[in-house]
């Protein structure tokens, strides 16, 4: 084997490599541009995008602007006005620090900036391909800074062949809009997608008021806001009642010292808050955490996506306790092994119901051979559906809504709905497109109860759901049941109890639902004649 010497990287490859560390895909793009926009100062920023992102982003801001000799240096690789020292490094407060934006962006991208810092005076135009500076000119531009970017990647086909669907690239820098004009509700924000005006949010004094900008005003109702102080940092938020707790969520985001971020932790501390949850079911929560700068490292990811504080044990528990508290949440005590809820098995013999009452609407008690069960009827009757479903397969017979259903699916939901609608049909739901990405729903599996809520969250959970062939009948079997089964709290009549037994004990496993809870609590005779000291 000859041995190869050890020489350095032309400039050109290290800029491609630095670019590929910092610009993922169009939503980093964006991210990277608002930050610049939010720290020169601006008060309205205008997000422009094409396909996603994939052809054409464009930022415009009334930001302070550049000079000539700002934005010359501003697409160099480490110039920057935000660090000065490498005691910088331990306290930053702005987002762009690192100067590398730009310049990565022009690494992989057609690039254009106009700028201007005085309005009396002409602007600059600066026109970059691949890194390279292709032109440098006087233009007509009022105070602010406009960045184009087009033909992301159009020097790296294989990154840009990893893009995903026009419409999920755009799901993402949707989110990556969202989640700043969240955090900056005194800010104008303004997106505008394909040519089509999508969002317009005029500033607002209050964080609740750019909510209802940005989402249904039930979620935002439906959402309790608190703050809990501590000398290591300040908690502000807003999370779903715990009644109000749905199939899936609207939105989920942490925000570090006003930068949105991922954060594991954060996310299972909020979950632990909240105690056991329905199976599947998730809160709506935006997290809003102030530290000191010195206890949060935001450079453990290129992109500054991700954060660690510096004691995340504490985090944790300050979290989960602060939502617990906030929302009321009593923590349910861990039941003693009393004996009281003996595990044996049921045979079919045994499973010969007597006369059956709801506890709560929610809990069916059925005499049995050797004593009683106590049967979940949400559980229950997802495990019928969902054995329904599978032994069925291509026949499932449709149970028609007396009014269709109509529903308006975001760009994700329709995408899957697309991909899926054949095998839905067979399954018992009939669907149609009525316009752009409206459906409507004529018919479902027969014996599942889904009205639009369920219907709505049904469409929700598909973009969550795996839709390999291999496995598709199954994923879509258990979110029919999920979504179709009687709910807690729902009263049952004597013939639907008695119906919904006699299922039951006809499955292969009557035991445990589709998602592995238990179905069935049986307690015998024996157990009853211990606990009141007959034995």
């Amino acid at each position: 084997m000859n041995r190869k010497p050890v020489l350095p990287l032309p400039e050109e490859v290290v800029r491609r490599i630095a670019a590929g560390e910092v610009i993922v895909r169009p939503a980093s793009v964006v991210k990277e541009l608002i930050e610049n926009s939010i720290d020169a100062g601006a008060k309205r920023i205008r997000l422009e995008v094409k396909a996603g992102g994939k052809n054409l982003i464009r930022v415009v801001d009334d930001g302070i602007g550049m000079s000539r000799d700002d934005v010359r240096l501003a697409v160099a690789r480490y110039a920057t006005s935000k660090l000065s020292s490498v005691e910088d490094l331990t306290r930053i407060e702005s987002y762009g620090f690192r100067g590398e934006a730009l310049a990565s962006i022009a690494a992989v991208s057609r690039m254009t900036i106009e700028t201007n810092i005085d309005e009396t005076q002409a602007g600059t135009r600066l026109e970059v391909e691949g890194g390279e500076i292709k032109e440098i000119a006087e233009v007509a531009h009022p105070v602010g800074t406009t960045v184009t970017v087009k033909a992301l990647f159009f020097n790296l086909p294989v990154r840009r062949a990893f893009l995903k669907s026009e419409n999920y690239e755009l799901r993402m820098v949707t989110e990556v809009f969202r989640n700043y004009a969240i955090v900056f509700p005194q800010l104008g924000f303004e997106l505008i997608s394909n040519e089509r005006l999508v969002a317009n949010l005029p500033p607002v004094s209050s964080y609740r008021e750019r909510l209802f900008g940005l989402f249904d005003r039930k979620v935002v109702e439906g959402m309790v806001e608190f703050q809990v102080d501590n000398p290591m940092l300040t908690l502000h938020g807003f999370f779903s009642d715990p009644t109000q707790v749905k199939g899936f969520s609207d939105v989920q985001v942490v925000i570090f010292n006003h930068r949105p971020v991922r954060s594991q932790v954060v996310a299972r501390a909020v979950y632990d808050g909240y105690g056991p949850m329905p199976s599947g079911h998730h809160p709506n929560f935006i997290v809003f955490i102030q530290t000191d700068p010195a206890r949060l490292d935001v450079n453990i990811h290129p992109t500054k996506q991700e954060v660690r504080f510096a004691d995340e044990r504490f985090l944790f528990d300050f979290i989960s306790e602060a939502v617990r508290k906030g929302l009321g949440i009593q923590r349910r005590a861990q039941l003693e092994d009393t004996g009281l809820f003996n595990q044996e098995i049921i045979t079919r013999d045994d499973a010969v119901p007597g006369e059956f009452w709801q506890l709560h609407n929610s809990y069916i008690f059925a005499q049995v051979a050797s004593g009683y069960v106590i049967v979940d009827q949400h559980a229950a009757h997802e495990r019928i559906i969902f054995e329904e479903l599978l032994n069925n397969r291509q026949n499932v017979k449709p149970q028609g809504l007396l009014f269709p259903i109509t529903i308006d699916l975001n760009a994700d939901e329709f995408e899957a709905y697309e991909r899926i609608k054949g095998k839905l049909r067979q399954m018992g739901m009939e669907t149609k497109i009525f316009s752009g990405r409206t459906v409507v729903v004529e018919s479902v599996p027969a014996g599942s109860f889904m009205g639009k809520d369920e219907i709505r969250e049904f469409f929700a959970e598909l973009t969550k759901t795996s839709l390999e062939k291999a496995t598709l009948e199954q994923e879509l079997a258990k979110l029919f049941a999920c979504k179709g089964a009687v709910k807690a709290g729902q009263r049952l009549t004597q013939e639907e109890m008695v119906s919904l037994i006699n299922r039951l004990f006809a499955c292969r496993e009557p035991y445990f639902c589709p998602h592995g809870r238990p179905v069935i609590i049986k307690i015998t005779l024996e157990d009853l004649d211990r606990r009141f000291g007959r034995t």
